[in-house]
């Protein structure tokens, strides 16, 4: 940018402004700012940011290592987000003294000044640069300014030594590196009087203390913070005589906090050699005490540590013991002083065990580092024999030591007892091997689970494959495993017996589950809940048995129960069947061939006919029950045969109406004076059944419906067909069915409640229902008792016989 003021006119001071800095605006970026200051040769100290004339902030290259390490993005990171807004700032006609602008220098720690004019636009910029360019133009000039910067920072750094001192006055820019050298000290640099008055401490210093150069001086000076006067009067006799002083101390802050600090005082001489003053160079050590203690902590530690402990030496070829704690020497049999520098057995176990881990180490071709070839965890375990013959195991814990070269020099060695751990190891794995022999020699299948909602299961017996064809990793790796292959209709019986441990000693469950071949077995379940010693829940443990061989045995058995029940119960209703049905017609024929054997010849021929009839027919009962009985015994035993063939089923039924009213009349059975009604709006129905079997179907029902009519009603019997099926209706106006009777009516020989004296044998309806069943067909009833009764009777007409 161009200057504001022609150079000609300038007065002398005015040629400590650079007219034309180096600037940006608002818009640039931090990496072309940083850029532009490298074009420089050399690289520009700073850059002005500048907008409308006005100086907005000032980018150093102490930013840049701010903004470096703040990990900003340098290529879209706008200078604004990163200069340094805090700029020091003259007008133009304030720049006549130069003490007053070295005061300013040293005040804002060597920062630019920025000069201004009225309208607060940029004139230009005084720097250090600028101002040692400005001295060395003329020597007396130059002698002249630097005195006066002598008499005003000189004081500041070493206070007033010597008003009349005629010493060499440095340059100003060694001095104003100097004064920045003593503020950007790490360590607390103090200039006193021998009377202790402060003249310049330096912001580490004051930063520790919390206290400026007036406070100290206002609170007594630097006795103020020792602890400990004795020792100060020991300091400035010291230091009257010339000599250095140097001590660990400590002192206190004003917020009370103390520091242990290294002080080395030495005195200040002028150019007579008189003592006039003192510097004082504070180091704080708290970190490094508190380090010491720390570390005296360890070795405490380390030298009680119920571990053994050693360091061997790798640089040696036997790997000898430089250093062992008390443990070690109780574990290892030996005493420090036999150990140290020496092996034996002991030694020698360790010493191959490390030799185990060099040649490990050595077969690895990687190009790695030392320490990173020697980092891998190693933790052999080894056993020794002590003085007392009695055996021991031990864990040894390596760790690497390596020295500033990376090569690997010692070994520390952590070793640990684990003799009892081994036996007790060893008695486990017995117990876990008679324990393993158990769970695979039963066929019960052990498992835990967690007690949470899903019921996770955490373990269980590899002989769970033989029970469920699973293996354990497909049953431990899914949650919801067990759950979602127990029955759906035993599931809810699960979930709700399951938390009962809880409440329970035991829980016992019996369910169906899903094998792995598609069909569900049984599994017995026995559960319990462990607890710890303050009584809370740690997991469900239990066993698991397949009982499907006795759950299909139980099955059987009570079919046979109930078969036998049946039977028992068929043989009672037989025998009352049989002692009734065939006492009447007995005692029928036994009364009749009396009286025709002691009365024939008396009697007219019609009366003796009469009574061969009666006998006769009391015969044709009697072989019509056993028929029956006979028939029913072959329905039992599936030994009945069916043979279709196509009929005209309407006039089957026709036939068989008019044969079923023909027997009801010649053998006078049942009612007589019932009729059937034949009814069908089909002229003809070709269908494929056995006739004989259709037969007892039809001949039964009919049979039933006329016996237990009322009298003079009649039995309607229609025949249809609908959709490739037979239909058969037999409907009465009879006596009906007791619903208590209708679950029981095709049992054999049930004969309902309110039959009274009506003959039958309790097997018509029975044999209906076999017949019906090889003929793949199906029977309904409906009845009302004193009202009537309806069967309807479906079969199929392309009929497929169920032949055993």
């Amino acid at each position: 940018m161009q200057a504001a003021f022609p150079v000609s006119s300038l007065r002398p001071l005015e040629q400590l402004i650079d007219y034309t800095p180096l600037t940006v605006t608002p818009e640039a970026t931090v990496w072309d700012t940083i850029a532009l200051m490298n074009k420089h040769q050399p690289a520009a100290p700073y850059v002005l940011v500048v907008e409308n004339w006005q100086v907005v902030g000032l980018f150093s290259w102490e930013d840049v290592l701010r903004v470096v390490e703040s990990e900003m993005n340098l290529r879209s990171c706008k200078i604004t987000e990163a200069m340094n807004t805090s700029v020091v700032k003259l007008r133009y006609y304030q720049v006549q003294d130069i003490k007053f602008i070295l005061d300013i220098f040293i005040k804002f720690k060597n920062l630019p000044i920025v000069i201004e004019d009225e309208k607060n636009q940029l004139v230009g910029c005084i720097s250090p640069e600028t101002i040692t360019n400005f001295l060395l133009k003329d020597d007396e000039f130059k002698i002249r300014e630097a005195e006066d910067f002598r008499n005003i920072n000189h004081q500041k750094i070493w206070g007033n030594l010597h008003s009349e001192s005629k010493s060499q006055v440095e340059n100003l820019e060694t001095l104003l590196y100097l004064q920045q050298a003593l503020e950007s000290s790490s360590e607390g640099i103090l200039i006193t009087d021998l009377a202790g008055k402060v003249i310049y401490i330096n912001s580490s210093f004051s930063k520790m203390l919390n206290y400026s150069r007036e406070e100290l001086n206002a609170l007594g000076g630097f006795s103020f913070i020792w602890k400990n006067i004795a020792k100060y009067q020991q300091l400035l006799a010291t230091i009257k005589q010339g000599k250095s002083w140097h001590s660990e101390l400590e002192i206190k802050s004003r917020n009370g906090k103390v520091f242990h600090t290294h002080l080395r005082t030495d005195a200040v001489e002028d150019v007579t050699g008189k003592i006039i003053a003192m510097i004082s160079i504070n180091t704080n050590i708290s970190e490094e005490i508190k380090a010491q203690k720390g570390l005296l902590l360890k070795n405490q530690a380390i030298a009680a540590s119920n571990n053994g402990i050693a360091i061997f030496d790798l640089r040696l070829p036997s790997k000898p013991i430089v250093y062992g704690n008390a443990e070690f020497e109780r574990l290892s049999g030996n005493s420090i002083s036999e150990a140290l520098g020496l092996t034996n057995d002991f030694i020698q176990e360790i010493s191959h065990a490390i030799n185990k881990l060099n040649k490990l180490n050595k077969l690895n071709k990687l190009s790695k580092l030392d320490s990173e070839l020697y980092s891998k965890e190693f933790t052999p375990i080894i056993r020794n024999y002590c003085k007392d013959g009695n055996e021991y195991w031990y864990q040894l814990n390596f760790s690497p030591i390596f020295n500033d070269k990376n090569k690997l020099t010692h070994y520390i060695c952590i070793q640990t007892d684990i003799t009892k751990h081994k036996l007790a190891e060893m008695s486990l794995f017995l117990t876990q091997e008679k324990l393993k022999h158990l769970l695979f020699s039963n066929t019960g299948v052990i498992y835990t689970c967690d007690f949470c909602e899903d019921y996770s299961i955490t373990f269980i017996s590899d002989n769970i494959f033989e029970v469920i064809g699973y293996q354990t990793d497909e049953i431990v790796s899914d949650s919801n495993f067990w759950l979602t292959h127990i029955h759906p209709d035993d599931l809810s019986l699960f979930v709700a017996e399951l938390p009962k441990v809880f409440t329970h000693k035991k829980v016992i469950i019996e369910y169906r589950f899903l094998h792995k071949n598609g069909n569900y077995i049984w599994i017995y379940e026995q559960s319990k809940l462990v607890k710890d010693y303050n009584d809370n829940p740690l997991e469900i443990v239990g066993h698991r048995i397949d009982i499907t061989e006795r759950k299909q045995l139980e099955e059987d058995f009570k079919q046979a129960l109930e078969k036998e029940k049946e039977l028992n119960e068929l043989k009672t209703r037989f025998i009352s069947m049989t002692s009734h049905e065939f006492r009447t017609p007995l005692s029928t024929i036994l009364s009749s061939s009396e009286l025709l054997e002691n009365y024939r010849n008396q009697w007219e021929e019609e009366k003796q006919l009469k009574h061969f009839n009666r006998i006769t027919t009391a015969v044709k009962h009697m072989t019509n029950l056993l028929n029956d009985v006979l028939f029913f015994g072959k329905a039992e035993a599936e030994k009945l045969d069916c043979n279709p063939i196509e009929i005209d089923l309407v006039e089957y039924s026709r036939q068989l109406v008019e044969d079923v009213q023909i027997n009801q009349r010649k053998n006078q059975v049942g009612r007589l004076d019932v009729e059937i009604n034949f009814i069908t709006n089909q002229t003809q129905i070709i269908g494929n059944v056995d006739e004989r079997t259709l037969g007892h179907i039809l001949n039964n029902l009919l049979s039933n419906a006329i016996k237990y009519s009322q009298p003079g009603t009649a039995v309607n019997f229609t025949v249809s067909s609908q959709k490739q099926q037979l239909i058969f209706e037999i409907e009465d106006k009879g006596i009906g069915i007791p619903p208590e009777d209708l679950p029981f009516l095709f049992d054999a020989f049930h004969r309902c409640q309110n039959v009274g004296n009506i003959q039958g044998t309790g097997l018509g309806l029975s044999i209906v229902k076999k017949c019906l069943d090889m003929l793949q067909g199906k029977i309904n009833v409906t009845s009302e008792v004193g009202v009537g009764t309806k069967f309807t009777v479906t079969i199929p007409l392309e009929h497929c016989c169920n032949n055993s």
